[in-house]
């Protein structure tokens, strides 16, 4: 049995605590009393911008008939997959709030149909924001006002990557607990406002690890590398599809110990660290992506141990 839920990347949180209400059906008459409802779990009440929901269907009250159960949110689309730890008939998604999602209360509709009839359930959700700080670097100066060529191909770079953010495997790869790339200090983490020779460039999109050029980086669970190769800003990156939606990144490497296609195992040896693209020294940066939305990795790592620890 599989679902579809379609939430807006923000909608994840407290989308779907379905204790309180009715649902109204769209068409025809009759409303949906709560004993028939879905159970629905969200994994926090509020979200902080950049942070990670977790979403638990049980399917198994739902009636045989019910069908095409999805969420709506500013037109974003999420697998849900098989739980990976309780009994079938449980799914689960994980939704990424977008770094950028502005706070305050919004609405998240929680969408199914039974016997031909279409049911809406107007569910609210509060967003925060998050205490980031700011980080101070100085770099290159032409990774900072790159010139037109250079432009191009960042550009092109970009569209690449959205590319392969947009087309990961909806199947899971990734099995038990994620794990961190290497066992070293956090310099800079998750939402620092990135100012580079004094000029507010981007927002941090990960968390740096303080990393002497060669410390070797392990894969942080089991996947399929989908880039393997030099890039203006990120320098030389690897880019893991964990399925699900889930992708890490491993940037500024000084050599890369993977290729592209290849299938790679948890702890498994991804490069050695480095100094290479936008950087003010060697270290490691660390990224996780959930269906295209950057998160905060640490506590994306926190979030899935509650999906895999019983």
């Amino acid at each position: 049995m599989k679902y579809t839920v379609k939430i807006a990347l923000s909608a994840v949180v407290i989308g779907i605590i379905v204790s309180a209400g009715m649902f109204s059906p769209t068409t025809g008459s009759a409303q949906h009393q709560i004993g028939q409802s879905p159970a629905v779990h969200l994994s926090a009440a509020t979200v902080t911008n950049g942070d990670v929901l977790l979403l638990e269907i049980d399917t198994e009250i739902l009636k045989p008939s019910i069908t095409d159960m999805h969420i709506n949110f500013k037109g974003r689309t999420y697998d849900i997959f098989d739980h990976p730890t309780k009994e079938e008939g449980i799914y689960c998604a994980l939704i990424g709030m977008p770094y950028r999602t502005k706070p305050g209360l919004s609405v998240v509709k929680l969408q199914w149909s039974e016997k031909g009839e279409n049911y809406t359930e107007q569910i609210p959700l509060k967003v925060i924001a998050g205490t980031y700080k700011t980080d101070v670097l100085k770099v290159d100066s032409r990774r900072v006002n790159p010139n037109q060529k250079d432009r191009e191909r960042a550009q092109r770079e970009r569209q690449e990557l959205n590319h392969i953010y947009a087309s990961g495997s909806k199947a899971r790869l990734w099995g038990g607990l994620f794990q961190l790339p290497v066992e070293k200090e956090i310099t800079s983490p998750f939402g620092n406002k990135r100012v580079f020779n004094g000029q507010l460039k981007s927002y941090h999109n990960g968390v740096d690890f303080r990393a002497a050029e060669g410390t070797p980086a392990f894969a942080a669970n089991s996947g399929l590398v989908r880039m393997a190769k030099n890039l203006f800003y990120s320098g030389n990156v690897a880019v893991i599809d964990h399925g699900t939606g889930i992708f890490t990144i491993y940037a500024h490497l000084d050599k890369l110990k993977v290729a592209a296609g290849q299938q790679i195992e948890k702890g498994q040896l991804i490069g050695l660290t480095g100094a290479t693209g936008r950087v003010s020294g060697p270290h490691l940066h660390w990224g996780v992506k959930v269906t295209g939305t950057a998160v905060n990795p640490m506590q994306f790592i926190d979030v899935v141990s509650t999906l895999v620890q019983r």
